[in-house]
């Protein structure tokens, strides 16, 4: 039992065993690498884009072979284990991976069912010894030792199955979580305007990713990304808009809404803008009540809580109550 809860309890993304495991290897490197996967492996921004979109990487009913017809140890090998270690319940490791091995020969013929049962018995293996070694050790605080982490996991990993094996499996998330953490720490300089970023990320996909049709950062295609996409757009020019004067601020804001979303989508933004303004100047207000309250001299110490109380009714209606509870959890983390 211990050994199948280490086992799921492993099958976690690479940024939380970023927080679990980094401090070893930050404080024995200094230089803060970069193109952690070789250009050599001829990983596009189409490939990160399209392996990080993926929910679910096959059905229950699925044939795996599609993925495997060529070679076991590819791009999608990872998300097969992954799925094969949530699918596939047991009490403890032993009987998990008799399970697995029972069910590959089920799927696969003989001689590629003994290669992937294999590999992916060292590969919970290599999960489980991974996490025992670094567990509870401090996490990262910024961009480069998180760069430090993502190149040291890799190179241990290309110790535990070889180079190889390894950059074919992993390549395309750590050079996409390369990128985003690069590209992150860009966006996230406080230090720059916005057209000096643009160039930076302009450099950055170059960089990283070479031309051609397949590494272009094409247009969001559905709402969660043109959302995304225009919140990433006020962290770029987050500088910029700080030292605007109000209305130049709000129409630079409606300028990048206009970049993103539709006439009714903007319509339905400035609706949520208007009610947002609303709650604050509701909260402002109550705030001046309250203060006007506790330091009036004439209301006695023990009805200053009843005074405040019947204000938050008052100001707040419905909402009252989530409104005390929002403010006892303030005071609970202070």
């Amino acid at each position: 039992m211990k050994n199948r809860r280490l086992l799921i309890g492993s099958c976690i993304t690479i940024v939380t065993l970023l927080i679990i495991c980094a401090g070893y290897w930050f404080i024995h490197k200094k230089d803060v690498p970069v193109n952690i996967i070789s250009k050599n492996n001829k990983i596009t921004l189409k490939d990160m884009k399209e392996y990080f979109r993926a929910n679910q990487f096959m059905s229950g009913t699925e044939n795996p072979n599609k993925y495997f017809s060529d070679t076991i140890a590819n791009s999608d090998t990872i998300k097969y284990f992954k799925f094969l270690q949530m699918q596939i319940a047991a009490g403890n490791l032993e009987n998990h991976l008799t399970e697995v091995e029972k069910y590959l020969h089920s799927v696969m013929d003989p001689k590629k069912a003994e290669e992937m049962f294999a590999l992916y018995k060292k590969f919970c293996n290599y999960e489980i010894e991974l996490a025992n070694k670094y567990r509870q050790l401090p996490q990262p605080t910024n961009a480069a030792e998180m760069l430090r982490y993502l190149e040291e996991i890799q190179d241990y990993r290309r110790d535990y199955f070889g180079a190889d094996i390894a950059d074919v499996m992993w390549g395309i998330e750590v050079k996409g979580q390369e990128y985003n953490i690069r590209k992150g720490a860009v966006i996230g300089d406080n230090n720059l305007y916005g057209i000096e970023k643009e160039k930076r990320l302009s450099e950055l996909r170059e960089e990283m990713w070479g031309s051609g049709s397949d590494n272009v950062e094409g247009p969001p295609q559905t709402d969660p990304e043109k959302f995304e996409s225009y919140q990433e757009k006020q962290a770029i020019y987050q500088k910029d808009l700080q030292e605007l004067p109000e209305n130049q601020r709000m129409e630079k804001m409606k300028d990048f809404r206009k970049e993103y979303f539709s006439s009714d989508q903007i319509a339905r933004l400035e609706q949520v803008d208007t009610e947002l303004d609303a709650d604050k100047k509701k909260e402002a207000d109550y705030y001046a009540q309250e203060k006007e309250i506790m330091n009036n001299p004439g209301i006695d110490a023990d009805k200053k809580e009843d005074a405040v109380r019947e204000l938050q009714n008052n100001v707040f209606g419905d909402e009252a109550d989530a409104f005390r509870r929002r403010l006892n959890i303030k005071k609970n983390k202070k």
